[in-house]
Protein backbone atom coordinates (compact mmCIF):
# COMPACT_ATOMS: atom_id res chain seq x y z
CA UNK A 1 0.00 0.00 0.00
CA UNK A 2 1.17 3.95 -0.76
CA UNK A 3 -0.02 7.48 0.55
CA UNK A 4 0.47 10.60 -0.61
CA UNK A 5 -1.44 13.55 -1.30
CA UNK A 6 -3.46 12.63 -4.47
CA UNK A 7 -4.83 8.97 -3.34
CA UNK A 8 -4.46 9.80 0.45
CA UNK A 9 -3.41 7.78 3.11
CA UNK A 10 -6.86 5.56 3.86
CA UNK A 11 -4.98 2.63 2.35
CA UNK A 12 -1.78 3.13 5.05
CA UNK A 13 -3.84 3.66 8.12
CA UNK A 14 -6.02 0.50 7.25
CA UNK A 15 -3.54 -1.38 6.86
CA UNK A 16 -1.59 0.28 10.07
CA UNK A 17 -4.59 -0.33 11.98
CA UNK A 18 -3.98 -4.12 11.12
CA UNK A 19 -0.47 -3.94 11.78
CA UNK A 20 -1.41 -2.61 15.67
CA UNK A 21 -3.39 -5.83 16.03
CA UNK A 22 -0.89 -8.10 14.45
CA UNK A 23 1.95 -6.69 16.58
CA UNK A 24 -0.46 -7.14 20.31
CA UNK A 25 -0.46 -10.55 19.11
CA UNK A 26 3.07 -10.85 18.63
CA UNK A 27 3.38 -11.27 14.72
CA UNK A 28 6.04 -9.72 13.45
CA UNK A 29 5.05 -6.97 10.39
CA UNK A 30 7.18 -5.37 7.49
CA UNK A 31 5.53 -2.70 5.20
CA UNK A 32 6.69 -2.47 1.66
CA UNK A 33 6.05 0.98 -0.11
CA UNK A 34 7.51 3.50 -2.36
CA UNK A 35 9.96 6.23 -1.12
CA UNK A 36 7.44 9.00 -0.77
CA UNK A 37 5.33 6.89 1.56
CA UNK A 38 8.39 6.46 3.98
CA UNK A 39 8.04 10.43 5.68
CA UNK A 40 4.13 9.61 6.42
CA UNK A 41 5.11 6.02 8.10
CA UNK A 42 7.96 7.80 9.71
CA UNK A 43 5.88 10.77 11.21
CA UNK A 44 3.67 8.48 13.07
CA UNK A 45 3.89 8.40 16.74
CA UNK A 46 1.99 5.01 16.63
CA UNK A 47 3.60 2.99 13.58
CA UNK A 48 4.71 -0.24 14.05
CA UNK A 49 6.63 -3.26 12.35
CA UNK A 50 9.29 -2.26 10.06
CA UNK A 51 9.38 -0.52 6.53
CA UNK A 52 10.97 -1.75 3.20
CA UNK A 53 11.16 0.81 0.55
CA UNK A 54 10.19 -0.38 -2.75
CA UNK A 55 12.86 1.08 -5.32
CA UNK A 56 11.02 4.05 -7.49
CA UNK A 57 10.33 3.63 -11.23
CA UNK A 58 10.22 0.01 -11.59
CA UNK A 59 7.49 -1.54 -13.75
CA UNK A 60 4.93 -3.65 -11.85
CA UNK A 61 6.51 -7.03 -12.84
CA UNK A 62 10.11 -5.58 -12.17
CA UNK A 63 8.50 -4.57 -8.31
CA UNK A 64 7.25 -8.39 -8.12
CA UNK A 65 10.33 -9.81 -9.02
CA UNK A 66 12.35 -7.40 -6.70
CA UNK A 67 9.95 -8.26 -3.52
CA UNK A 68 10.53 -11.44 -4.30
CA UNK A 69 14.27 -11.15 -3.79
CA UNK A 70 13.79 -9.84 -0.45
CA UNK A 71 13.82 -11.88 3.23
CA UNK A 72 11.66 -9.89 4.58
CA UNK A 73 9.01 -11.33 1.54
CA UNK A 74 10.04 -15.01 1.56
CA UNK A 75 9.83 -15.36 4.87
CA UNK A 76 6.38 -13.72 5.18
CA UNK A 77 3.20 -16.12 6.10
CA UNK A 78 0.58 -14.07 4.38
CA UNK A 79 1.18 -10.89 2.17
CA UNK A 80 -1.59 -8.14 2.31
CA UNK A 81 -2.45 -6.30 -0.71
CA UNK A 82 -4.23 -2.76 -0.51
CA UNK A 83 -4.39 -0.13 -3.01
CA UNK A 84 -6.60 0.76 -6.15
CA UNK A 85 -3.22 0.75 -8.34
CA UNK A 86 -2.89 -3.10 -7.37
CA UNK A 87 -4.50 -4.33 -10.60
CA UNK A 88 -5.70 -7.58 -11.59
CA UNK A 89 -2.83 -8.77 -13.65
CA UNK A 90 -0.41 -7.27 -10.59
CA UNK A 91 -2.46 -9.27 -7.99
CA UNK A 92 -1.85 -12.90 -10.53
CA UNK A 93 1.38 -12.38 -10.68
CA UNK A 94 1.87 -11.69 -6.96
CA UNK A 95 -0.12 -14.71 -6.44
CA UNK A 96 2.21 -16.64 -8.30
CA UNK A 97 5.43 -16.36 -6.30
CA UNK A 98 3.78 -18.94 -4.23
CA UNK A 99 2.49 -16.36 -0.92
CA UNK A 100 -0.91 -16.56 0.64
CA UNK A 101 -2.49 -13.65 -0.27
CA UNK A 102 -4.71 -10.79 1.86
CA UNK A 103 -6.84 -8.35 0.14
CA UNK A 104 -8.34 -5.35 1.45
CA UNK A 105 -11.17 -4.56 -1.04
CA UNK A 106 -13.99 -1.83 -1.67
CA UNK A 107 -16.14 -2.40 -3.95
CA UNK A 108 -14.96 -5.84 -6.42
CA UNK A 109 -14.64 -4.00 -9.42
CA UNK A 110 -10.94 -4.70 -10.65
CA UNK A 111 -11.05 -8.23 -12.10
CA UNK A 112 -10.51 -11.63 -10.24
CA UNK A 113 -8.94 -10.77 -7.30
CA UNK A 114 -6.25 -13.73 -6.89
CA UNK A 115 -6.86 -13.70 -3.08
CA UNK A 116 -6.49 -16.15 -0.37
CA UNK A 117 -8.46 -14.02 1.90
CA UNK A 118 -10.73 -11.23 1.27
CA UNK A 119 -11.50 -8.50 3.53
CA UNK A 120 -13.92 -5.75 3.30
CA UNK A 121 -15.41 -4.23 6.19
CA UNK A 122 -18.38 -2.43 4.22
CA UNK A 123 -22.17 -3.25 5.36
CA UNK A 124 -22.96 -4.12 1.79
CA UNK A 125 -19.87 -6.00 1.61
CA UNK A 126 -21.74 -9.75 1.08
CA UNK A 127 -23.71 -8.25 -1.44
CA UNK A 128 -20.72 -7.75 -3.90
CA UNK A 129 -20.54 -11.08 -5.55
CA UNK A 130 -16.50 -12.17 -4.06
CA UNK A 131 -17.69 -15.84 -4.81
CA UNK A 132 -17.24 -15.21 -8.13
CA UNK A 133 -14.20 -13.13 -8.37
CA UNK A 134 -12.65 -15.33 -5.60
CA UNK A 135 -13.69 -18.21 -5.67
CA UNK A 136 -12.39 -20.64 -2.84
CA UNK A 137 -11.00 -18.01 -1.12
CA UNK A 138 -12.04 -16.81 2.87
CA UNK A 139 -13.75 -13.86 3.44
CA UNK A 140 -14.09 -11.28 6.11
CA UNK A 141 -17.01 -9.30 5.07
CA UNK A 142 -19.12 -7.31 6.45
CA UNK A 143 -19.24 -4.41 9.90
CA UNK A 144 -18.06 -7.30 11.80
CA UNK A 145 -14.63 -7.40 10.10
CA UNK A 146 -14.35 -3.07 10.44
CA UNK A 147 -10.10 -2.66 11.79
CA UNK A 148 -9.77 0.32 13.74
CA UNK A 149 -6.25 1.30 14.73
CA UNK A 150 -5.78 0.41 18.80
CA UNK A 151 -6.57 4.21 20.14
CA UNK A 152 -10.65 3.54 19.18
CA UNK A 153 -10.62 0.31 20.98
CA UNK A 154 -10.51 2.68 24.21
CA UNK A 155 -12.09 5.49 23.41
CA UNK A 156 -14.87 7.60 25.94
CA UNK A 157 -18.00 7.90 23.82
CA UNK A 158 -19.74 9.58 26.31
CA UNK A 159 -22.15 12.44 25.02
CA UNK A 160 -21.91 14.86 27.89
CA UNK A 161 -18.53 16.17 27.16
CA UNK A 162 -18.75 17.01 23.09
CA UNK A 163 -18.80 20.71 21.93
CA UNK A 164 -17.49 21.56 18.73
CA UNK A 165 -17.93 21.13 15.26
CA UNK A 166 -15.34 18.55 13.44
CA UNK A 167 -14.17 19.32 10.31
CA UNK A 168 -12.21 17.11 9.01
CA UNK A 169 -11.16 15.55 5.11
CA UNK A 170 -8.56 12.56 5.43
CA UNK A 171 -4.97 12.38 4.89
CA UNK A 172 -4.90 15.04 2.16
CA UNK A 173 -8.27 16.14 0.97
CA UNK A 174 -7.78 15.38 -2.67
CA UNK A 175 -10.89 17.22 -3.22
CA UNK A 176 -9.77 20.45 -1.53
CA UNK A 177 -13.11 20.44 0.37
CA UNK A 178 -11.56 21.87 3.78
CA UNK A 179 -11.30 25.49 2.82
CA UNK A 180 -14.39 26.51 0.76
CA UNK A 181 -16.44 25.08 3.41
CA UNK A 182 -15.17 27.07 5.80
CA UNK A 183 -15.49 29.54 3.85
CA UNK A 184 -19.43 29.38 4.15
CA UNK A 185 -19.30 28.97 7.74
CA UNK A 186 -17.62 31.96 7.71
CA UNK A 187 -20.07 33.83 5.78
CA UNK A 188 -22.96 32.15 7.39
CA UNK A 189 -21.89 33.36 10.82
CA UNK A 190 -21.63 30.30 12.36
CA UNK A 191 -20.58 31.04 15.45
CA UNK A 192 -20.10 27.40 17.02
CA UNK A 193 -16.31 26.33 18.52
CA UNK A 194 -14.81 24.53 15.33
CA UNK A 195 -12.09 22.74 14.96
CA UNK A 196 -10.39 21.77 11.80
CA UNK A 197 -8.02 19.11 11.43
CA UNK A 198 -5.68 18.90 8.18
CA UNK A 199 -4.15 15.41 7.63
CA UNK A 200 -0.02 15.06 7.07
CA UNK A 201 -0.46 14.64 3.26
CA UNK A 202 -2.52 18.26 3.03
CA UNK A 203 -1.43 20.37 0.31
CA UNK A 204 -3.13 23.78 1.09
CA UNK A 205 -1.68 24.70 4.47
CA UNK A 206 -0.64 27.77 2.79
CA UNK A 207 -4.21 29.01 1.75
CA UNK A 208 -5.46 27.84 5.20
CA UNK A 209 -3.04 29.79 7.33
CA UNK A 210 -4.10 32.73 4.74
CA UNK A 211 -7.71 32.65 6.01
CA UNK A 212 -7.16 32.10 9.62
CA UNK A 213 -6.08 35.87 9.06
CA UNK A 214 -9.47 37.19 8.36
CA UNK A 215 -12.28 34.69 9.60
CA UNK A 216 -14.21 35.78 12.43
CA UNK A 217 -15.11 31.92 13.35
CA UNK A 218 -13.83 30.70 16.39
CA UNK A 219 -11.52 27.77 14.71
CA UNK A 220 -8.48 25.55 16.13
CA UNK A 221 -6.61 23.96 13.98
CA UNK A 222 -4.67 20.60 14.04
CA UNK A 223 -2.10 19.67 11.38
CA UNK A 224 -1.24 15.93 11.24
CA UNK A 225 -3.68 15.12 14.38
CA UNK A 226 -2.60 11.68 15.62
CA UNK A 227 -5.29 11.69 18.31
CA UNK A 228 -8.36 10.77 16.00
CA UNK A 229 -10.29 9.22 18.88
CA UNK A 230 -9.83 11.59 20.91
CA UNK A 231 -10.67 14.14 18.66
CA UNK A 232 -13.69 12.44 17.29
CA UNK A 233 -14.68 11.91 21.30
CA UNK A 234 -15.25 15.65 21.33
CA UNK A 235 -17.25 16.89 18.62
CA UNK A 236 -21.38 17.22 18.89
CA UNK A 237 -20.88 16.67 14.72
CA UNK A 238 -18.08 16.12 12.39
CA UNK A 239 -17.57 17.08 8.77
CA UNK A 240 -15.97 14.00 7.15
CA UNK A 241 -14.64 12.46 3.63
CA UNK A 242 -16.44 9.82 3.28
CA UNK A 243 -14.36 6.30 3.28
CA UNK A 244 -12.75 4.61 6.28
CA UNK A 245 -13.00 7.40 8.48
CA UNK A 246 -16.88 6.67 8.57
CA UNK A 247 -16.01 3.18 10.91
CA UNK A 248 -13.99 5.10 13.10
CA UNK A 249 -16.94 8.36 13.35
CA UNK A 250 -19.38 4.98 13.86
CA UNK A 251 -16.72 3.66 17.22
CA UNK A 252 -16.72 6.79 18.73
CA UNK A 253 -20.50 6.97 17.87
CA UNK A 254 -20.23 10.68 16.50
CA UNK A 255 -23.02 12.43 14.28
CA UNK A 256 -21.62 13.18 11.27
CA UNK A 257 -21.97 14.17 7.56
CA UNK A 258 -19.76 12.02 4.87
CA UNK A 259 -18.95 13.81 1.94
CA UNK A 260 -18.75 11.23 -0.84
CA UNK A 261 -15.89 12.45 -3.50
CA UNK A 262 -14.94 9.07 -5.14
CA UNK A 263 -17.14 6.26 -6.83
CA UNK A 264 -15.57 3.72 -4.76
CA UNK A 265 -17.04 5.19 -1.69
CA UNK A 266 -20.76 5.96 -3.07
CA UNK A 267 -22.07 2.61 -2.15
CA UNK A 268 -20.59 1.81 1.11
CA UNK A 269 -21.52 5.35 2.17
CA UNK A 270 -24.99 5.80 1.23
CA UNK A 271 -25.97 2.11 2.83
CA UNK A 272 -23.80 3.30 5.74
CA UNK A 273 -26.47 6.91 5.98
CA UNK A 274 -29.56 4.48 5.72
CA UNK A 275 -28.79 2.95 9.65
CA UNK A 276 -29.59 6.99 10.64
CA UNK A 277 -26.64 8.17 12.53
CA UNK A 278 -24.90 10.20 9.52
CA UNK A 279 -26.09 11.52 6.63
CA UNK A 280 -23.98 11.03 2.86
CA UNK A 281 -23.74 14.07 0.65
CA UNK A 282 -22.75 13.32 -2.89
CA UNK A 283 -19.65 15.49 -4.17
CA UNK A 284 -18.31 14.13 -7.04
CA UNK A 285 -19.44 16.54 -9.30
CA UNK A 286 -20.56 20.09 -7.91
CA UNK A 287 -20.36 20.91 -4.24
CA UNK A 288 -22.78 23.68 -3.10
CA UNK A 289 -20.92 25.00 0.24
CA UNK A 290 -23.93 27.40 0.74
CA UNK A 291 -26.56 24.44 0.69
CA UNK A 292 -23.96 22.12 2.31
CA UNK A 293 -23.12 24.65 5.19
CA UNK A 294 -27.03 25.37 5.80
CA UNK A 295 -27.55 21.43 6.38
CA UNK A 296 -24.91 21.31 9.17
CA UNK A 297 -25.58 24.58 10.89
CA UNK A 298 -29.71 23.35 10.85
CA UNK A 299 -28.38 19.71 12.05
CA UNK A 300 -26.24 21.37 14.75
CA UNK A 301 -29.53 23.21 16.77
CA UNK A 302 -31.56 20.13 16.24
CA UNK A 303 -29.86 18.35 20.00
CA UNK A 304 -32.67 15.82 20.03
CA UNK A 305 -31.85 14.79 16.53
CA UNK A 306 -27.57 14.95 17.20
CA UNK A 307 -28.11 12.38 20.38
CA UNK A 308 -30.38 10.29 18.81
CA UNK A 309 -27.47 9.99 16.43
CA UNK A 310 -24.80 9.17 18.34
CA UNK A 311 -26.84 6.69 20.60
CA UNK A 312 -27.67 4.62 17.02
CA UNK A 313 -24.30 4.94 16.13
CA UNK A 314 -23.27 3.76 20.03
CA UNK A 315 -25.15 0.53 19.53
CA UNK A 316 -23.73 -0.07 16.24
CA UNK A 317 -20.53 -0.22 17.03
CA UNK A 318 -18.30 -3.44 17.14
CA UNK A 319 -14.39 -3.14 18.23
CA UNK A 320 -13.30 -6.77 17.34
CA UNK A 321 -12.92 -7.10 13.41
CA UNK A 322 -9.29 -7.03 13.59
CA UNK A 323 -9.23 -9.68 15.68
CA UNK A 324 -11.56 -11.61 14.07
CA UNK A 325 -10.03 -11.18 10.89
CA UNK A 326 -6.61 -12.50 12.74
CA UNK A 327 -8.27 -15.18 13.37
CA UNK A 328 -8.99 -16.17 9.98
CA UNK A 329 -5.52 -15.23 8.59
CA UNK A 330 -4.43 -18.10 10.92
CA UNK A 331 -6.39 -20.51 9.11
CA UNK A 332 -4.50 -19.87 6.19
Amino acid sequence: MDGHSQMGLGHLMRCLALAQHLQAEDIDVTFAVLPGTVPFCRARHDWVGAVLTIPEGLTQQDEIAWLNQQPAFQQADIVVLDGYQFNEIYRQALKQTGCQLALFDDNNNSGMLHADLVINGAANAEQLGYNLSAPGAKYCLGEKFRVLRREFTYAETSWAKRNSLLITMGGSDPANLTLPLLKALDSAGADMPIRVITGAAYPWLGQLQAFWAKTNLVVQHIQDCQQMADAYCHAKLVVSAAGGSQYELQATASPAFLLVVADNQAEATFYTAGQHWCRAVDCRQRVDFVALTQQVLALWQDKQALQSMHTKAMHLADLDGASRIITTMMRL
